[in-house]
């Protein structure tokens, strides 16, 4: 990066503002004694006040941690009345002068003060010219640096790292103990070292209040006093203790305290701006063109009536520029029924291991054996019966486990293996629907962008003030009013928000240790379910060490080793290439085959939608728009997003007639089949390769023709799609390169549109969103 050279009207004061800084400090270097600086403080004096300021600095230190923590955690993660007013309270003595803030304690605690009297009668405790006293002068005017720079380093953590190990299964005090404090340590540490230092070099609240008795609460700046007058020299020498002392602290720093808050995150949020939303080059690009639908395990065959269609254009990827939607590919779901579904994917082979984790470190211990993965294809749930053996019996050597090994609880929260979870809730607020989903059922939640599909994941899980699940139920129990910790939702967020400070394994087993299972136990888990995944290699890296579509994948063994009743995962592989995407939803659809609960996948991706769900549920402003089987959806769509989505055109208007449409942009549009009686508005929805391109007015229906002019031309495949707008509804058109050179298309060229009534479906809106049938 090339440097700018300063301008020189900022440089001259900046260098005057450091001479002026300077003089002081080096006036005290210039006069020191050196030939007797080590006599004078190695002095009793100098020794004792020195011993007494170590003293008082520690006790103020360990008062500002136990209070000025968790007083930091409430401003920066609490909303209550007066939250200004405390926060101003906080920051106050860091501006009063240190007499004034003397005055005060005497008001407050001296012996006629508001509560220092009714302490000394009931505790016969005096704090004025005491070492208690001279204590808490120094944690009066010390714990603000702490609570001001840690509430920095709270705000700077994102909420979604405390949200996710709560969905886990892990208490508010767990969370605070083993993710809040762990990331915010380095503000943590700045604080207190800021405050630490703050409380050596207090003076004048301590001589105000405290007094200065030699041995009580005469500390270094006291003796600094007393030493200018009589011994100017002694004083300049503790003087420079004192500044070395406080120089040491702050190099120590090395400026975390202006930006601790921001340096945790960077360290351990890695939101969108860190290192799991960055690609990598070699690992999260796609082979082929982004949501070609092309993918491995991508099936895109259409539906009965729309004719053939080639597999190769398939699905793209939600939000693809250069084009106005997906191809003609529309696939059909996948071939298993829920619940007790099952997976014809085929397995990943046996792949022994001769290594355990060491329960106290989580890293392999040599001679014991690791789980290996199963080559069945099936596997038994992560919810079965959990082995009676005593917490501290060891693993034995042994052939490799067939899956996941079986994890024990603590008692009282195995889950029965023969209990089912279905999901029934009411969902008011930002997100207005009724969810009634049967066990064994994986949801896909699609929609645009701000159609409330996290609001919705949020409000089952507790944790948004803009909508609420009441009642929630899972299985037989309502858990509305259960806290966020204990309702038994694992929670994928869409950057996966893996814990910075743990390692792969230490975050895929979180969930089972805040569930009380035993540490060894609970790493093999995890390391199971990330050999499941494809990244049990990577067990022992931090997140750091990630690729953004390694640490996704982390992140979902996290979500399926907690053993939830429901699962929700937000966009759980928008991180992974094509390749990584396909290998990941094998594993996840031979998980979900055998899961208890209800899985809600929200998704940009028709792929996914088709291969994981077994129903579809589009959300739009808020509200469910259709609810559907995957090939309901693909043949016949609610909303024009979803079909545009799916690579079809849809024009919505009104009936006029039987089997004719009055569309919103004026034109009428005829379909072989009629609508039922009683429509009172309907979509129209066409294949882009059954809609044609003429340079001039065709011959016959003209209901179903209109002018336009060529908007764009992309290439998709073997094929090309034009765009056209202008003159009547917009289309979306799928021609040979041949066709499209034959009529000389380009940009801004004028064309008339058409398309055989045969080829229009005709698809009734509103009403009831949910199919006749139920759920």
């Amino acid at each position: 990066m090339r440097r700018v050279r300063p301008p020189l009207a900022l440089v001259a004061p900046a260098v005057l503002a450091v001479v002026f800084l300077l003089l002081p400090l080096a006036g005290v270097l210039a006069r020191t004694p050196w030939s007797t600086l080590p006599s004078r403080i190695v002095s009793p004096e100098v020794g004792g006040a020195l011993m007494l300021s170590l003293t008082v600095s520690g006790w103020a230190l360990l008062v500002s941690l136990v209070l000025g923590v968790p007083l930091a955690w409430l401003l920066a993660r609490a909303d209550f009345p007066g939250k200004a007013f405390v926060r101003c309270l906080v920051m106050l003595p860091m501006v009063l002068p240190p007499t004034v803030a003397g005055v005060a304690l005497l008001q407050g605690y001296g012996r006629r003060g508001l509560a220092g009297g009714p302490l000394e009668e009931w505790t016969g405790v005096t704090l004025p010219f005491s070492t208690a006293g001279a204590v808490v002068a120094s944690a009066f005017v010390a714990m603000p640096f702490l609570v001001i720079s840690l509430e920095g380093a709270l705000a700077g953590l994102h909420p979604r790292y405390e949200e996710t190990a709560m969905s886990l299964g892990a208490s508010p005090l767990r969370v605070f103990r083993t993710i809040t404090v762990p990331m915010v340590a380095p503000g943590l540490l700045a604080g207190a070292a800021l405050c630490w230092a703050r409380a050596l070099g207090e003076f004048g609240a301590t001589i105000t209040f405290a007094g200065n008795l030699p041995g009580v609460t005469q500390t270094l700046p006291l003796q600094v006093y007393l030493l200018l007058q009589d011994d100017p020299e002694g004083a300049t020498a503790v003087s420079l203790l004192l500044l070395v002392i406080a120089t040491a602290v702050l190099l120590a720093l090395r400026g975390r305290w202006l930006g601790a808050g921001g340096h945790a995150a960077g360290r351990g949020g890695r939101g969108r701006g860190g290192r799991l939303g960055v690609r990598r080059p070699d690992a999260d690009v796609p082979p082929w063109p982004t949501g070609s639908g092309a993918g491995p395990d991508a099936q895109v065959p259409g539906p009965a009536g729309t004719g053939a269609r080639a597999p190769g254009p398939g699905l793209p990827y939600a939000g693809r520029t250069g084009t106005d939607g997906p191809s003609n590919g529309v696939p059909l779901p996948r071939a298993h029924t829920a619940p007790g579904r099952t997976s014809t994917a085929p397995a990943s082979p046996d792949r022994p291991v001769t290594d355990a984790e060491d329960p106290r470190t989580g890293l392999p211990e040599p001679g014991l054996p690791r789980s290996g993965l199963s080559g069945t294809g099936t596997r038994p749930d992560v919810d079965a019966a959990y082995p009676a053996a005593p917490r501290t019996q060891k693993p034995k050597p042994g052939p490799p486990q067939d899956g996941p090994p079986t994890v024990r609880a603590r008692p009282g929260t195995d889950p029965d293996p023969r209990d089912r979870y279905p999901l029934r809730a009411t969902v008011t607020g930002a997100v207005d629907l009724v969810l009634d989903v049967p066990a064994g059922t994986t949801v896909a939640v699609v929609g645009p962008n701000g159609a409330g599909k996290t609001t919705l994941l949020r409000a089952l899980l507790g944790i948004t003030p803009r909508a609420v699940a009441r009642p929630l139920a899972l299985g037989d129990g309502d858990i509305a009013h259960v806290p966020a910790h204990r309702r038994r939702i694992a929670w994928v967020p869409q950057d996966g928000a893996l814990f910075p400070h743990l390692t792969a394994v230490a975050n895929a087993a979180y969930g089972l240790r805040a569930q009380g299972v035993p540490r060894a136990e609970a790493l093999r888990a995890a390391r199971a379910h990330l050999d499941e995944l494809g990244v049990g290699h990577l067990a022992r890296r931090r997140p750091e060490g990630l690729s953004g579509g390694q640490a996704q994948r982390v992140a979902l063994a996290r979500a399926l080793a907690a053993r939830p009743q429901l699962l929700l995962l937000d966009e759980p592989l928008a991180a992974l290439d094509q390749s990584a995407k396909a290998s990941v939803r094998q594993a996840l659809r031979r998980r979900l085959a055998g899961f208890r609960g209800v899985c809600l996948l929200v998704t940009h991706d028709p792929v996914e939608a088709v291969s994981l769900a077994d129903r579809v549920l589009v959300l739009e402003d808020g509200a469910a728009v259709q609810y559907a089987a995957p090939a309901e959806l693909a043949g016949r769509p609610r909303s024009p997003w979803v079909a545009r989505m799916l690579g079809r055109n849809a024009w919505p208007g009104t009936p006029v007639a039987e089997g004719a449409l009055l569309l919103d942009g004026g034109a009428r549009l005829a379909a072989a089949e009629p609508l039922p009686e009683g429509t009172r508005a309907a979509l129209a929805v066409a294949g882009p390769e059954a809609v044609a391109l003429h340079p001039a007015r065709p011959d016959g229906d003209a209901d179903n023709a209109w002018p336009g002019t060529v908007r764009e031309i992309t290439a998709q495949g073997g094929r090309l799609r034009v765009r056209v707008a202008g003159g009547g509804p917009e289309a979306v058109a799928e021609l040979t390169p041949a066709a499209v050179a034959g009529l000389g298309l380009a940009e801004g060229v004028p064309v008339w549109v058409s398309v055989p009534p045969k080829e229009v479906t005709l698809v009734p809106t509103g009403g009831s969103p949910y199919p006749p049938d139920g759920v």
